[in-house]
């Protein structure tokens, strides 16, 4: 994600990016804006990175190690999707 994707609440998926080409607004909770504001300054362009590139993949051990972490246990990838989806719902978003 980088520094510039990021418009007050939201954050853009870029066009290059998403399958229909077209900039997509992803809701950030309140939570997402703080940590995102804690990593500005940090870096020159990209949001997030490790080793001072952006973040391009996220391995299931630093996952596993993550999850681990903040004791989430019987955790699937498809989750995240019915999270995401939940957090739309509970914000407004319109089904159709």
């Amino acid at each position: 994600m980088k520094l510039h994707n990021l418009v007050k609440r939201h954050a853009f998926v870029a066009a290059s990016q998403s399958k229909t080409k077209r900039a997509i607004p992803v809701p950030l909770s309140m939570e997402a804006i703080e940590i995102i504001r804690r990593q500005i300054g940090k870096h020159m362009e990209f949001v997030f990175t490790y080793q001072g590139e952006p973040v391009k993949q996220c391995n299931t051990a630093a996952w596993k190690k993550a999850l681990k972490r903040a004791k989430i246990e019987d955790f699937h990838w498809h989750d995240l999707r019915h999270t995401w989806a939940s957090w739309h719902i509970q914000n407004g978003t319109s089904l159709s």
